[in-house]
């Protein structure tokens, strides 16, 4: 759940990555799993007959123009980054990006949900998986992009990353990435969803590029790349909610901009940046953004009258989503293949995290298509709460239809009042 998201980039316009993805050279991304992601060792060392960089660099910008249709309003030079500098770099974005505050809310409503265990730091946790996987990014904000080389060498991966992040500086430079709105700290769901159609463009290119420029030896070394043990590891020790936020916009982003390629070509892409997708529905189910089906508008109830009592206060809300709704039951014990079925009726959602007396307390309120979407969520959202060992309960009630959820150290004290 990209709650107030501290990971790259909590504004969708200051921090725009490159992941090699295993498979990314293909048209059809592969589902998201925990299986999918690594940064690439070093590359094999260019020949001294090889072009100099800058050269290389102008030749990929040229074909990516082609490919896009669009042209730069500014020329920003790309600065080749050892993994060192990477990490310094991820570490003062970071920090810069994320307040105090917002990365408390974020590690308490993961914490709580059982999504991160007890004493988790987010910030390490995210460094730590950014610093394995990351092979470029574009910041707007500064007007910077960086390609990681391992070796300091240029070879097919830095030339996919750059391809890659040319094109985020395509789309700044075009559509203005601040105009999507996707800093708000409190519509996690609909920033995640927009960060999926942004890569999901830049993995289109990327991977027409790759396939038009490289010959067989170097998609053989880009394919070895991707799948380096070292980074795989760490990608499979991460929670499974950095996980399936980090590829996300990668490996589902790009199936759905694929479909809106096949409907009208890069022009209906540009038309998707003046109308973005709201929710990972939408990104999970392009028909449903086809439809314009937007998030139902989900408020949570009053629980107490008039006012909260003495030592409760309201921390903050947020929007799960489909996607992290489906990974929580997931990492509650309940099958990937339940899980998805369980999410996929998701209507909308809104959550409110409180400190209460005895810690942290949160309750979430999910609306549903229909009355049998609710049923399964609701069945499911109570073997996830078992299985995760939460304090807490779940209710499903046929108006709207809702199912509620209320999970943390105080979780009784809202059931009797609520869940009546």
């Amino acid at each position: 759940m990209p709650i107030r998201r501290p990971a790259p980039p909590r504004r969708l316009a200051a921090w725009l990555a490159a992941v090699l993805v295993a498979g990314a050279c293909s048209p059809t991304a592969p589902s998201p799993g925990p299986t999918a992601t690594a940064l690439p060792p070093p590359s094999p060392s260019p020949a001294a007959s090889r072009p100099p960089a800058a050269e290389v660099y102008a030749a990929i910008r040229n074909d990516v123009e082609a490919i896009r249709g669009l042209q730069p309003t500014e020329a920003v030079d790309p600065v080749t980054i050892d993994e060192a500098q990477l990490r310094k770099n991820l570490t003062a974005e970071f920090d810069a990006e994320t307040t105090a505050s917002d990365l408390k809310f974020s590690e308490n409503v993961l914490i709580t949900l059982g999504l991160l265990p007890a004493g988790s730091s987010l910030r390490e946790l995210t460094l730590d998986l950014q610093g394995s996987q990351v092979a470029g990014y574009y910041s707007p904000d500064k007007n910077q992009l960086f390609v990681v080389s391992r070796s300091g060498g240029l070879g097919p991966a830095e030339e996919v990353t750059y391809s890659h992040e040319f094109t985020h500086q395509l789309q700044d430079q075009t559509f203005n990435l601040d105009k999507l709105g996707a800093d708000a700290t409190n519509q996690s769901d609909r920033a995640l969803a927009q960060l999926a159609l942004v890569e999901g463009d830049a993995v289109s290119v990327q991977n027409r590029w790759t396939t038009a420029n490289l010959t067989p030896e170097e998609m053989g070394q880009l394919l070895s790349a991707s799948l380096d043990p070292k980074a795989l590891e760490a990608l499979q020790n991460a929670p499974a909610y950095l996980r399936d936020t980090s590829l996300f916009p990668y490996l589902r982003g790009n199936p759905f901009v694929e479909t809106i390629i096949a409907s009208g070509g890069y022009k209906a892409v540009d038309a998707a940046f003046a109308d973005p997708p709201v929710s990972t529905e939408q990104i999970l189910h392009p028909e449903k953004y086809a439809a314009g089906e937007a998030p139902k508008v989900v408020k949570i109830p009053t629980l107490f009258d008039p006012a909260l009592p003495r030592g409760w206060k309201a921390m903050g809300q947020d929007t799960l989503g489909e996607l992290i709704l489906r990974t929580w039951l997931v990492q509650g014990g309940v099958a990937s293949a339940q899980a998805t079925t369980a999410a996929a009726g998701w209507g909308g959602d809104r959550l409110e995290l409180y400190a209460s007396p005895n810690g942290i307390t949160l309750l979430l309120v999910t609306q549903w298509d229909g009355l049998s979407d609710a049923s399964e969520f609701a069945v499911a959202a109570k073997a996830a709460v078992q299985g995760l060992g939460l304090k807490g309960d779940v209710v499903f009630r046929e108006e709207a239809p809702t199912v509620y959820v209320a999970v943390g150290d105080d979780a009784g004290v809202i059931t009797p009042r609520f869940f009546r």
